[in-house]
């Protein structure tokens, strides 16, 4: 299947969900969506088991993936606020969830077994995966194998014949209608499934037509849970950094404007679609921000919401050392992980855990400078453009590369965005990042506790820092020497060489201190309590 794109509402300034985590908390909630429209009728009971090795085991009550996998069976999206009370609505429904750990292969770190049953007995099996910043995969259902990400509308065709047969069903199917987004079919002796993906709802008409096919015993249709729709066709106009800066230097153009034209190309959204969109997430995230520096949230972990506290202290203390804008950027950057830890709805930017750092770095600093939301908003363009051109074939999941991949290269991106701020050029935004990068590589992932506060909320402090004092250099003459494209490519290469114990399982780092052990094991009792 040819590749998709990343999108920049998909995959860096989104998905807007219900913290604490997008690969533990939003992705579930996703993969729930998607996998209860498989079943037919009532759902009544739901068994999800983690691999006993895998990332999940440790920290899925922690990180609410408990909370996230049932309000995605009840048919709901991760943003909904409802998800906190998950757990008595699938009582009241007469659902019943259960969560086991059991000792199966994890082919990937997030893997889950999912077992649906209806109120007549039928049953779906599903095998699926959080792939990093609240992306999600399903892999197989009862045994046929998927690749299903939910960024389209999903055609799932049960037949009762073999290969042959099922590709002669399929090209019949495509004539028809042709799935222009991809399709797959697997065999197993005399039954198939064959899945055609679209990128718009099949007519009613159409999905009538195919129940009536001789040899097709079952049709379902998957609606799609990301907010830009897959568009395999899309002709994007650059892919790399170097590619993008050719372009900014031919066309005379800012990256705010290359990258509205290629979210353009990649959604198929017109430009005020596009744009207006952009406002809103940034809407979004300042009030994550201004909600959690008032204090009054329950953040039910090991830490109490500080953020509002040291704001008040550097800014007031006469005995404060002076950090200038860090004094709103930092402060801004651990409210947003606190609003996200007490379960309120932020954005992935491009991860929850580290979703402190563009409203901190960026936000923050251009509040700071008193700026208007035209130029807030083409800030977030260019460093939304930055993460696209560092991602390429590779998710922001800490479970893959490490924490650098999430606070380490938001942080990048951010510094990216403060140089437009400071009328840098694109090249210089992309110095920046370079610099930024290059600052945290080798970061890794500790979670005490299973939970995104240590050090996870210190860590998008830091990284608010690091964007700042990296834009200020480059924009002083400081030159990273490495290109972006390079620097990107070791972040991630740098990422595989880590051990699992160090990728956000909690088998290391600061996890495996006394203290930290001591915390894991007070929080897992107030898990098991609640």
């Amino acid at each position: 299947m040819k590749r998709q794109h990343p999108s920049i509402f998909n995959d860096i300034v989104g998905p807007i969900m219900v913290g604490p985590s997008s690969s533990h908390t939003c992705a579930p909630s996703r993969i729930g969506f998607l996998c209860q429209q498989l079943i037919s009728g009532q759902l009544k009971r739901a068994v999800i088991a983690f691999a006993k090795e895998g990332a999940y085991t440790l920290m899925y009550k922690g990180q609410r993936s408990d909370m996230g996998y049932v309000n995605g069976l009840l048919g709901r999206r991760p943003e909904d606020p409802r998800l906190r009370n998950a757990f008595s609505d699938a009582e009241k429904a007469g659902v019943e969830v259960l969560f086991t750990i059991e000792d199966f292969d994890p082919i990937v770190p997030n893997i889950s077994h999912i077992t649906l049953e209806n109120a007549e007995g039928e049953k779906v099996i599903i095998y699926s995966d959080s792939t990093g910043g609240g992306t999600v995969k399903l892999l197989a259902i009862d045994g046929f194998d998927v690749a299903i990400l939910g960024d389209c509308y999903e055609l799932l065709l049960r037949t009762d014949c073999g290969e042959a047969e099922n590709q002669s069903i399929f090209q019949k199917i495509n004539a028809l209608l042709p799935c222009t987004e991809g399709h797959s079919i697997s065999t197993k002796g005399k039954q198939g499934l064959i899945n055609l993906k679209y990128r718009t709802a099949c007519p009613k008409e159409f999905l009538q037509q195919l129940q009536s096919m001789e040899h097709i015993t079952d049709v379902k249709q998957l609606e799609p849970i990301l907010a830009v729709p897959s568009n395999r066709q899309a002709n994007i106009p650059f892919e790399s950094a170097e590619e993008m800066l050719q372009l900014a230097e031919k066309e005379n153009k800012e990256l705010w404007e290359l990258a509205i034209e290629y979210e353009m190309a990649r959604s198929g959204w017109s430009y005020e679609q596009v744009y207006s969109y952009m406002e809103s997430v940034i809407k979004t995230m300042e009030y994550s921000s201004t909600e959690a520096l008032k204090g009054d949230i329950d953040m039910s972990g090991i830490l109490s919401p500080t953020a509002g506290k040291i704001e008040s202290y550097v800014k007031k203390n006469p005995k404060a050392i002076d950090m200038g804008v860090l004094n709103t950027a930092v402060p801004w950057a651990m409210a947003t992980m606190e609003y996200s830890s007490a379960m309120g709805v932020v954005l992935c930017a491009p991860t929850g855990g580290s979703a402190g750092i563009f409203p901190g770095a960026v936000l923050g600093v251009a509040n700071h400078m008193n700026l208007s939301m035209e130029q807030k908003i083409k800030a977030m363009f260019v460093t939304a453009v930055i993460g696209i051109v560092m991602s390429k074939d590779c998710n922001y999941s800490a479970e893959l590369y490490g924490c650098q991949v999430e606070p380490g290269a938001a942080s990048g991106m951010a510094a990216g965005g403060l140089v437009y701020l400071m009328d840098g050029s694109p090249a210089q935004s992309c110095q920046a990042a370079s610099c930024a990068v290059q600052n945290i590589l080798g970061t890794i992932c500790d979670p005490v506790a299973g939970l995104v506060q240590i050090p996870c909320i210190n860590r998008n402090a830091m990284s608010a820092a690091n964007a700042v004092v990296s834009a200020n250099m480059v924009m002083g003459g400081f030159d990273p020497l490495i290109p972006l494209d390079q620097t990107a490519e070791t972040l991630f290469r740098v990422g595989r060489q880590l051990p699992s114990e160090l990728r956000c399982t909690c088998r290391g780092g600061l996890c495996t201190t006394p203290r930290g052990k001591q915390l894991a094991q007070e929080q897992n009792e107030r898990d098991n309590a609640r």
